[in-house]
């Protein structure tokens, strides 16, 4: 539903401002039905009396006397008349004064008739009426009803308009005011997911929301703490690791054999490459990086140089584009990437654009592409398509995990797709930053 926001700012405002508004309308109507009933009353009462009055005075008096008479008491807003007929009662729908015949009998008493051919209604003031007298004539009566009394109440519209102006913004800012602790709350927790030594939410807002706060800067100390212990043990298996896989590969150098000699040490190097790239997938080390605004275009036109001679490579990017990034960490990534597109497919072209919220890379090679069923599975630690340990195959299969590793921490992702002309093409995108300002 289009008209429904989607902020819970929006649906507060909606909905407080919707109810105050059905209220205050409610409200208005019936007090200016109670208001209009209750004049209606004391208008149509005190306009009988008047009647009743003049009816008395104009019934007395013979012949041409009582035209004489009728005119004399005539006023402007109160036409009188003798007439020898009169029509019959023709009022339709609700009158204001829909009791003054009714007042006007009650007066005179139950032999008076009263005709009414025409009451006041609302924005409509003028009344007719003819009442029989005993020379068996009538007495017409062209008059109107108070105007001021009767007339549309744009005053009350006018007030209730600026009242409900004033609620809404009060409504506003108290919506405002809940809502924005929540919103700082949202902020940290996606901030937290690319930067863990985020600053702490601050402890503001209702009871609810300040709860919710404490609970999340706790979350966050228990997070950071587990991390930082996880490091330490980490350095410490690296460190243990590390000596005794040293040693070896000087043992190894003083072998007689040469051929075993560069076997071992191909399995040393192996074991190296494997535990360096686990302990970086397990440290995040490839996300630490603080964030800085670069150059990506001049970034990857060096990356793209450096592997001119090693295979066909190709840049198609705009002369400039600023973003908010980890240099180190998108050149790691990217390095990775093309080293599987040259690595598989000979030659592979590199495509960096601005996009709505964004930038993205892709890389594009003429290999064979991957199955289907395996594009997910490749992003997976230590999974490879091909199952070999080989140095020559590539490694231990934490290369495109620690790409998707990155791009995450960039605020994208990362996706495989076998292209249409055969190929594969490697999308790497990042909405995280502030932006980016390209120039054509």
């Amino acid at each position: 539903m289009k008209l429904w926001p989607q902020s819970l700012f929006g649906r507060l405002l909606l909905l407080m401002s919707a109810g105050l508004l059905l209220a205050q309308l409610a409200g208005s109507m019936l007090q200016s039905w109670d208001r209009q009933r209750t004049l209606s009353h004391t208008v149509s009462h005190e306009l009988a009396q008047r009647i009743a009055a003049i009816y008395r005075v104009v019934d007395a008096q013979t012949g041409a006397q009582r035209q004489a008479m009728a005119t004399l008491l005539s006023t402007p807003s109160l036409q009188m008349h003798i007439v020898d007929a009169a029509p019959p009662p023709t009022v339709a729908g609700q009158s204001m004064l829909e009791d003054l015949p009714g007042h006007i009998t009650e007066v005179l008493g139950q032999r008076a008739e009263v005709r009414a051919s025409d009451l006041p209604q609302l924005g409509r003031f003028t009344f007719k009426l003819h009442l029989r007298l005993s020379s068996g004539e009538w007495l017409r009566l062209n008059g109107s009803a108070p105007e001021g009394v009767f007339a549309l109440p744009w005053n009350l519209l006018f007030n209730l308009g600026l009242m409900l102006v004033a609620v809404v913004v009060l409504v506003a800012m108290a919506a405002r005011s809940t809502v924005r602790p929540l919103t700082d709350l949202a902020k940290a927790a996606h901030d937290l997911s690319s930067d863990l030594h985020s600053p702490p939410v601050p402890e503001t807002g209702p009871t609810e929301v300040r709860e919710a706060a404490q609970a999340f800067n706790a979350m966050q100390s228990r997070i950071r703490s587990g991390i930082e212990e996880r490091e330490r043990f980490l350095a410490a298996v690296s460190h243990d690791l590390k000596t005794p896989l040293t040693r070896m590969r000087l043992r190894t150098e003083m072998m007689a054999d040469p051929q075993l000699r560069a076997q071992l040490q191909a399995d040393t190097d192996d074991m190296m490459q494997l535990l360096d790239g686990t302990l970086d997938f397990l440290r995040g080390k490839a996300v630490e990086e603080p964030l800085q605004r670069v150059d990506l275009v001049a970034l990857v036109e060096s990356l793209v140089e450096d592997y001119q001679g090693q295979g066909t490579i190709t840049l198609q990017a705009p002369d400039a584009l600023q973003w908010s990034c980890r240099p180190r960490a998108i050149k790691r990534a990217l390095t990775n990437l093309i080293d599987n597109a040259l690595k598989y497919g000979g030659q592979t072209h590199v495509v960096l654009a601005p996009v709505q919220n964004g930038v993205q890379l892709l890389v594009q090679d003429s290999g064979p592409g991957l199955p289907e069923d395996e594009l997910q599975k490749v992003f997976e630690p230590f999974y490879r398509v091909e199952h070999s340990r080989s140095r020559d195959t590539g490694g231990a299969g934490l290369g495109l995990a620690i790409v998707r590793q990155i791009a995450q921490s960039h605020g994208g992702d990362i996706e495989l797709s076998n292209r249409a002309k055969g190929g594969l093409q490697a999308r790497l995108s990042m909405l995280s930053g502030r932006g980016p300002t390209a120039d054509a």
